[in-house]
């Protein structure tokens, strides 16, 4: 019988349509006298993994707990990941945020066989959006190195904050949602919608980058920035990817000295005259490498600043619609309160 040649075309698209080869994940969790907080995460996590065609485990990596965590890891039952929970007690020199986060996503990529295999990061009092996997995935499919996710805080923690703590957080909120917006037409790989945030509640790269950087820096503080330098130095491409949501703790007094908890709390107590944390004006946010004065904003100047960047927002959308050829525009920005510099806001 003679041989069946298929036709170009169809052959074209049977190439066009072969499936990506599914990533094996594995998720890092450093933690620390979490038993309040450890179980919704796994939870959260185990809603993500059943929506993950791949294997996903979990290293959950307690070190110094004095609380239940430890007894809670043991008796949790997982029904999509698979479980690796380990203990440990850190040497006075390296208790901290920094080798923490650096042995629990070394065990994590330990757990991995393939350097297209993904390596995720996440924190103990952080709830994952159940479609956070397959979103990173898809991302890290498009052609990046990295991911790095955006931290919302949780709604009834914020409203338990007070009125005038929740307006402080939404107002900055707003102003970091319009810098996002006009600082994305720098960055061709990663346009709008994108944000700013670079922490370890939501970080995600491939194993191989993982090794290629040497494993995670270890700070005592900054930890996860620094891991996200790390990879920028290395070439890698990141993704600041505003689906791949996560909802965190509004907590004031966190784990780790110097961590968003301390920023937290810094933001909602300090004098209306005091400078805010890397908070600058729109032209200093938007270039900072054109300009030497970079004297920080206050929660008095924040909504002058405000109104500034989303004038500046409006503006380059009218001269974007003038000199629209039929191609779509990306979006405004949403101005409700979604992201911050180190947390976000649920809206």
């Amino acid at each position: 019988m003679p041989e069946r040649t298929l036709p170009p075309v169809i052959l074209r698209g049977m190439m066009e349509s072969a499936p990506v080869a599914i990533r094996n994940v594995a998720v890092a969790i450093p933690l620390r006298d979490e038993a309040e907080t450890i179980a919704a995460c796994l939870d959260a996590i185990d809603r993500a993994a059943a929506r993950y065609r791949g294997h996903v485990t979990v290293v959950a990596f307690a070190n110094g707990c004095t609380d239940d965590s430890v007894a809670i890891l043991a008796g949790y039952r997982p029904r999509h990941f698979r479980l690796d929970a380990r203990a440990a007690s850190m040497l006075p020199g390296a208790a901290h945020a920094g080798w923490a986060r650096r042995l629990a996503l070394d065990a994590a990529a330990d757990r991995l066989t393939d350097d297209r295999d993904l390596l995720l990061g996440t924190d103990a009092d952080t709830l994952v959006a159940p479609d956070w996997i397959v979103r990173t995935v898809a991302h890290i499919d498009g052609g990046h190195d990295a991911v790095a996710g955006l931290a919302l805080t949780l709604r009834a923690e914020r409203a338990a904050l007070g009125p005038a703590a929740a307006a402080r957080l939404n107002l900055l909120g707003r102003y970091f949602t319009a810098v996002d917006y006009l600082r994305a037409p720098a960055a061709a790989h990663d346009p709008w919608p994108c944000h700013g945030y670079e922490g370890g509640a939501s970080m995600a790269l491939t194993r191989g980058l993982y090794r290629r950087i040497g494993g995670a820096p270890t700070p005592p503080v900054g930890e996860d920035r620094a891991l996200f330098a790390a990879v920028r130095a290395a070439g890698g491409r990141i993704r600041h990817a505003r689906d791949v949501r996560v909802f965190t703790s509004c907590r004031t007094h966190g784990r780790a000295p110097g961590g968003m908890a301390d920023t937290l709390r810094t933001w909602i107590s300090q004098d209306a005259q005091m400078p805010l944390h890397e908070t600058y004006p729109v032209h200093v946010m938007i270039a900072p490498q054109d300009h030497d004065d970079r004297r920080p904003l206050t929660f008095a100047t924040l909504p002058t600043a405000v109104a500034t960047a989303r004038r500046i927002v409006r503006a380059r959308r009218h001269a974007a619609d003038a000199a629209s050829t039929g191609v779509p525009l990306r979006p405004a920005p949403q101005v409700e309160p979604v992201g911050v510099v180190a947390l976000g806001m649920d809206g």
